[in-house]
């Protein structure tokens, strides 16, 4: 645990917390980690409440966070993080980048696949208690990304894909236990919509680098935030969308 980076100051805003992940990304870029993607954190409105926030955030997936599973079940080591929760998230890979952000249908082109994935995030402030800002800073909550396997968009599937999007609904699950459900619109009312937040909020930020071919994007759990322990099965099941389930085994 660390202390909050807003801690003592009058003020520590968004562009502060994005400012100190600048840094943070710098280093770990100098450390060998490469891009090749970004997470959005905290588009399910339905997480504001808990953490009393009002805005989705933005971070990179590194070569060595993301993790692609098969049918086989993936073993995932968690016992050396903070405070780990999992999200249960739709996964997208760019083949282009999208001409129109305020519109769906101009975005529809730009996928190449879809997936589910889990984002495995963490927090080094006690509690989970945080300001949007200070999340930012704390490497944007993000620890691993584990996508499964992916369904590639062809003509036939792609007038559809945003309204199938908004409407698959997700089942996750504990070993055998149900934790929670969940639907595609949670994520800002559908996961193609997160990628116009993304691209607005890049154009705001003269340090981040635009959107490339080829990059993962993860969009925002579709469920609540459960905690994680070493020894437990996760997985999770779609409805609406011909995607396999995916599990993981924590170690």
């Amino acid at each position: 645990m660390i202390e909050r980076p807003g801690s003592g100051l009058d003020r520590f805003e968004l562009k502060d917390g994005y400012t100190v992940y600048a840094e943070v990304d710098a280093r770990l870029r100098q450390e060998g980690f490469v891009p090749a993607g970004r997470k959005l954190g905290f588009t399910n409105k339905a997480t504001w409440r808990e953490f009393d926030l009002a805005t989705p955030i933005w971070a990179y997936v590194y070569d060595r966070t993301l993790n692609f599973a098969d049918r086989r079940l993936l073993e995932i080591a968690v016992s050396g993080l903070v405070a780990p929760r999992i999200e249960p998230e739709v996964v997208l890979k760019l083949k282009a980048i999208p001409d129109v952000r305020d519109d769906t249908a101009g975005m529809v082109d730009a996928i190449e696949w879809v997936a589910i994935g889990f984002e495995i995030v963490d927090c080094h402030f006690a509690d989970w208690q945080f300001t949007a800002a200070e999340i930012i800073a704390d490497f944007g909550a993000h620890s691993r990304l584990i996508v499964g396997e992916p369904l590639k968009v062809d003509e036939r599937s792609r007038p559809a894909l945003t309204r199938t999007l908004e409407e698959l609904t997700v089942s996750l699950r504990c070993d055998s236990s149900l934790i929670d459900t969940g639907v595609g619109s949670n994520a800002l009312g559908g996961p193609l919509n997160t990628l116009g937040f993304l691209m607005d909020a890049l154009d705001a930020q003269d340090w981040a680098e635009d959107l490339r071919t080829g990059e993962v994007i993860t969009t925002g759990t579709l469920t609540e935030i459960p905690y994680i322990h070493p020894g437990e099965c996760w997985t999770v099941e779609v409805r609406g969308m011909d995607l396999n389930p995916l599990s993981i085994q924590l170690l």
